[in-house]
């Protein structure tokens, strides 16, 4: 009895961890930027823009089959003839789309894990900043049409087909110029979540949604209409679990502001009514772009924060599905600037990665729990390197035992790369 007690009451082993080596995806000397990442089963898709002339830019694809282990060369999405940018990238199954910029709103289909692709399709003949959503044979994109120096409409087309064919154009605005941040999929419903920036200089946030049953989109939704007319919020994010919508976002004070906050609402009814807004940050300083992902009953929430002094990144978790979150906990805990926060969530495994100044150079740190966040691994530097590492994203496979971590690396001046790198749990 006494062995099991003493047993009972050690600490848990460390969460271990086995990293690969970073791999440069792009590996030309020329301008690679927005790159996206996309995970299915053992397969990792990453997509960029690359520019090899000063008017010129190609869409290029690149996909592991082996957990983000070796890479395929890249595929080469875009014409190559006239200028592509903004690509967009989801998996669902065999299945890879991705939409980009390039006279127009491009798309093109593969159903055999990546390995080739359908012709491209023209989605519209106008449109920026495209954004995909996927779910089994569903794919669902939306884009924006400038209506001026800051005005956008938005757009959105559905494919029932797995991309072969798609309905016509639907507005998503109701005349107010509403910008999509974020679209996700799930159970044959569509989600998009973006704010009215174009309209004024006070924007608010506000959801949409649609199951494949109904006939139309569910009336916009203002998440931030009780803050006030004159408090700006911006860089909303969603994620959806079962019933349950989970979104937050950036709420300042002001256009110059003084003060930011970090604000949480969450329906129970797949979108159609929300609760009262939560306050997750203290309410002093700046707190800003947020990132948001959930496990289980858990939803976790981190962002940059600078209300001890330097901005940090600061983590709160609810375990109870967003009815109550934790204490925030200060992940960074550097001297130097701490930013461009992104969470991955799968299981009982969290990882958080973010750019990191505390080194002198811009890199990119990693942490990683594996007990839902109680505890955390020491911090990782991944890039370490003597240029500037920066715009980090992380995802995870469906169980959390593997996870992919991309970033921008500055290696000199006009010569910017993807780099990416793999994590294991031991």
């Amino acid at each position: 009895m006494l062995s099991w007690t003493v047993a009972a009451q050690q600490p848990p082993p460390p969460f271990n961890e086995a990293f690969g080596p970073a791999l440069n995806l792009s590996e030309t000397p020329t301008f690679n930027f927005e790159f996206q990442v996309a995970v299915s089963g053992s397969n990792v898709y990453v997509v960029w823009s690359d520019t090899p002339s000063a008017d010129l830019t190609h869409v290029y694809l690149r996909r592991s089959s082996d957990q983000g282990k070796t890479f395929d060369p890249p595929q080469l999405l875009s014409s190559g003839v006239r200028p592509a940018y903004l690509p967009a990238v989801a998996a669902a199954g065999k299945k890879v789309y991705v939409a980009w910029r390039e006279q127009g709103i491009q798309f093109r289909a593969s159903h055999d894990h990546g390995r080739t692709f359908a012709p491209p399709q023209l989605l519209a003949a106008d449109g920026i900043s495209p954004r995909v959503a996927a779910e089994n044979s569903d794919v669902y994109v939306t884009w924006a049409v400038p209506l001026g120096i800051r005005a956008v409409h938005q757009h959105l087309r559905a494919s029932h087909d797995r991309g072969l064919s798609f309905g016509p154009a639907l507005s998503m605005d109701d005349g107010h110029g509403i910008g999509v941040t974020e679209m996700t999929a799930l159970n044959n419903r569509v989600y998009l979540v973006g704010d009215d920036v174009g309209v004024d200089d006070r924007p608010d946030v506000y959801v949409r949604t649609r199951s494949l049953e109904e006939a139309a989109f569910t009336p916009r939704f203002n998440l931030s209409a009780d803050e006030g007319p004159g408090q700006p919020s911006v860089l909303a994010r969603i994620a959806v679990k079962d019933q349950r919508v989970h979104v937050v976002w950036e709420e300042c004070d002001d256009l110059f502001p003084s003060t930011c906050s970090i604000l949480y609402r969450r329906s129970t009814d797949r979108g159609s009514s929300f609760g009262p807004v939560q306050r997750l940050s203290a309410g002093k300083g700046l707190a800003l772009a947020p990132d948001l992902e959930v496990s289980g009953a858990h939803v976790f929430v981190a962002w940059q924060d600078n209300a001890a002094g330097n901005f940090d990144i600061v983590l709160r978790v609810s375990d109870d599905h967003g009815g109550a979150f934790s204490k925030p906990r200060n992940l960074s805990n550097t001297p130097g600037y701490s930013g461009a926060v992104s969470l991955s969530a799968a299981d009982s495994i969290v990882r958080v990665v973010w750019e990191d100044a505390a080194g002198g150079s811009l890199d990119v740190f990693y942490r990683a729990s594996g007990d839902l966040g109680s505890t955390f691994s020491p911090v990782k530097n991944l890039s370490s390197s003597p240029t500037r590492s920066a715009a980090p994203r992380v995802l995870a496979s469906r169980g959390g035992s593997h996870g992919y971590v991309g970033w921008l690396e500055e290696l000199s001046f006009e010569n910017t790369d993807v780099f990416f790198r793999r994590v294991e749990v031991k």
